[in-house]
């Protein structure tokens, strides 16, 4: 049974946003999945669909049947945040939310933009956050979707316990027929022979895809063994868990990964 089946594609028409289309599309297209393009818009409406009813041309091969037709919604927003008309549609029916990312380095709001961040906060729908770059994990022809990601890398935080966030990266390696390592960052006295074991313990039994081996790494920044990890694996898409409420913002270490060379980070909240 594919992950998704219904995919939220949000759109800000910036530069990013045949990007960020894209690979909504893709990912839409590999699970034989509903896609829904939304705009929240603060001016005319119909000047925006006719916007994204271009960028669906560009950007979507002719004839590419596998997509069905995507639907589209424009949101006119007076009040709020465009997060706001995100997370509501996504409350309906979707399981997938695709958003770009703009800028690789700052603190999480202003690397993710203000809409991701808030996104990543209240979010229980697992979120693709694809930022600037030439990496792309999806290729779109008229007859299929291909998946090409490299390595699936799932990085644990063994003080939680985020099934969702391992499910679905077997799920995702399983799809596009690519390797799954699953690793963690050890600190203080904890011993990397007590870390693999644990790792090996969160594994057993995982699937579609069994995780290829297990990955320890030291160090005192999360998020900077996590980006040397990527390149070591040449990993192009990172599935992040999501921090549980109370410990910690939302996204923070997710936000921090994507400085690494053109990575995409799929964010699993725990409680979805």
């Amino acid at each position: 049974m594919p992950p998704f089946t219904s995919v939220l594609c949000a759109l800000d028409f910036s530069d990013l946003a045949p990007r960020v289309l894209k690979h909504a599309a893709g990912m839409a297209g590999a699970c034989g999945a509903r896609l829904t393009v939304l705009a929240a818009v603060g001016g005319d409406t119909h000047a925006a669909e006719a916007t994204i009813k271009g960028l669906l041309g560009d950007t979507l091969p002719a004839g590419a049947a596998y997509l069905g037709e995507p639907r589209i919604r424009v949101v006119r927003i007076t009040q709020g945040q465009p997060a706001d008309a995100i997370l509501e549609m996504a409350r309906e029916d979707t399981d997938l939310i695709v958003t770009g990312t703009h800028g690789k380095s700052g603190v999480s709001r202003w690397l993710l933009g203000s809409t991701s961040a808030m996104v990543l906060e209240l979010t229980k729908t697992p979120t693709l956050l694809v930022p600037p770059g030439h990496g792309d994990i999806v290729t779109l022809t008229a007859s299929e979707v291909k998946l090409h990601p490299g390595t699936v890398l799932v990085p644990v935080d063994l003080t939680e316990h985020n099934q969702a966030q391992l499910d679905l990266g077997s799920q995702m390696a399983a799809l596009a027929r690519q390797p799954l390592v699953v690793m963690t960052v050890t600190g203080g006295g904890a011993s990397d022979a007590d870390a693999e074991k644990a790792l090996q313990e969160r594994t057993a039994g995982l699937g579609p895809s069994p995780a290829d081996r297990v990955l320890v790494r030291r160090g005192a920044s999360v998020a900077e063994e996590i980006d040397q990890a990527a390149v070591a694996e040449q990993a192009g898409l990172v599935v992040m868990g999501l921090r549980e409420p109370g410990h910690g913002v939302p996204g923070e270490i997710a936000s921090a990964v994507l400085k690494t060379k053109d990575a995409i980070v799929l964010a699993v909240p725990s409680r979805t």
